[in-house]
C-alpha cells in the first residue's frame, strides 16, 4: 500500500511540475505600455504641469514631450477625458524623428469645472502604444449661475397668489401678492391664451404660452395692475429649438461665462414680449436667450409645460446666466 501511495505522489508531483513549466505570464496592463514616457513642462505662464486653477477665459497650455524607447511613433494624440476621440492628432511625417516629439496644445478656459488631459502615441498600424501613465488636470473656476427646475405659474385672476413672475438674479418666482417689493428684480412673467381651433395641433394642451418683460409697453397681458411697480428692462430673443446647445456637457457649449456670452450675444435679443403668434409661442424644450440691464447674458430652457396636482398650470425652467 505504501508503494502505491508513493507512486501516486510521484505522478501528481510530476504533473504539477509540468503545469508549472508550461505556465505563461499574462500581460500586465500596468507595465505593458512602459516604453512610452511623457513629460509636461512649465515653459509658459499658462502651462499646466500637474494640476492648476484657471479663471474663466484664461489661456491654457499643455506643453509636453513624448518619447518612445523601442518603437517608432506614427502619430501623437491629445485626449480630453470627457470624450472618446482625441481633441488633436498629429501625424509624424516621414523623415522626422519618430522616437520623440514635443508640442504645445493651446485652448481657452471656456468650460467650468475640472478637466483631465493625456498625451498618447499610435504606431504605424494606428495601435495605441502608451501614454506614459501620466496626465495633467486643471480646474476652471465657475463664473456663471445655473438654476434648475424652477416653476413659473400661469397667473390667476382671483387669489393672485401663484408665483407667475421670475427673478433671474434671485433664482426664484414671485406672485402678484409678494412681487411688488421685489419688482426691481423681476425679469419676466408667463401667461397663456387659448389657441384657435386651426392651431390646436401645435398648441400645448389647447393653449399657447408666452413670455413677457414687465417693462413691455403696451403689455399684451395686463390682468394684474403693475403700474406702480419698478420695471426691469431685460431683453429677450425669440424662442429657438436649441436645447442641445443648452444641455451639452462636452466641448465649450454654455459651460462657462465666456461661452454663454459668446453664444447668447450672437443671437438677436431685442424683445420685451414674445409676439402673440403660434410660431412665437413657447415650445417644449425651446430656449430663449436674454440680456439683463447690467449686460449679463444668459439662456432659459423650457423643460416642462404642465399642471401640478391641483391643476394649476406652470412651466418649469432651467436658467444659465453670467455672474
Amino acid at each position: 500500500m505504501k508503494s502505491i501511495s508513493f507512486k501516486i505522489g510521484v505522478v501528481i508531483s510530476g504533473l504539477l511540475l509540468s503545469f508549472s513549466a508550461c505556465k505563461k505570464e499574462a500581460p500586465n496592463i500596468y507595465n505593458m505600455f512602459g516604453d512610452i514616457s511623457v513629460t509636461f513642462k512649465g515653459t509658459h505662464p499658462y502651462s499646466v504641469v500637474d494640476y492648476k486653477e484657471y479663471n474663466d477665459g484664461d489661456s491654457i497650455y499643455i506643453d509636453y514631450t513624448i518619447t518612445s524607447a523601442k518603437e517608432d511613433m506614427a502619430a501623437v494624440c491629445v485626449k480630453w477625458e470627457g470624450q472618446e476621440t482625441p481633441v488633436q492628432q498629429i501625424t509624424l511625417p516621414d523623415g522626422s524623428n519618430k522616437r520623440t516629439y514635443s508640442g504645445v496644445y493651446k485652448m481657452r478656459a471656456t468650460r467650468a469645472g475640472e478637466s483631465k488631459y493625456r498625451i498618447y502615441a499610435l504606431n504605424k498600424q494606428a495601435v495605441y502604444i502608451g501614454d506614459g501613465y501620466t496626465s495633467v488636470a486643471f480646474n476652471v473656476k465657475a463664473d456663471y449661475t445655473f438654476v434648475a427646475n424652477k416653476r413659473i405659474y400661469v397667473p390667476d385672476s382671483t387669489l393672485k397668489d401663484r408665483p407667475c413672475y421670475y427673478s433671474i438674479k434671485r433664482g426664484e418666482s414671485f406672485s402678484y401678492l409678494n412681487g411688488k417689493d421685489v419688482s426691481a428684480d423681476l425679469d419676466f412673467g408667463i401667461y397663456r391664451v387659448v389657441a384657435p381651433q386651426s392651431e390646436q395641433a401645435v398648441a400645448i394642451g389647447g393653449f399657447h404660452y408666452y413670455l413677457y418683460s414687465l417693462s413691455a409697453n403696451p403689455l399684451f397681458f395686463n390682468i394684474n395692475d403693475i403700474s406702480t411697480w419698478t420695471k426691469r428692462e431685460t431683453l429677450f430673443s425669440g424662442q429657438l429649438a436649441e436645447s442641445a446647445t443648452f444641455n451639452a456637457n462636452t466641448g465649450t457649449t454654455m459651460l462657462s461665462s465666456v461661452s454663454i456670452g459668446t453664444i447668447a450675444s450672437a443671437k438677436t435679443i431685442n424683445l420685451k414680449e414674445l409676439p402673440r403668434t403660434s410660431a412665437a409661442a413657447i415650445k417644449l424644450n425651446s430656449v430663449i436667450y436674454f440680456k439683463t440691464p447690467e449686460g449679463k447674458y444668459g439662456a432659459i430652457l423650457f423643460k416642462q409645460i404642465t399642471s401640478d396636482l391641483d391643476g394649476k398650470p406652470f412651466v418649469a425652467v432651467n436658467v444659465k446666466v453670467q455672474n
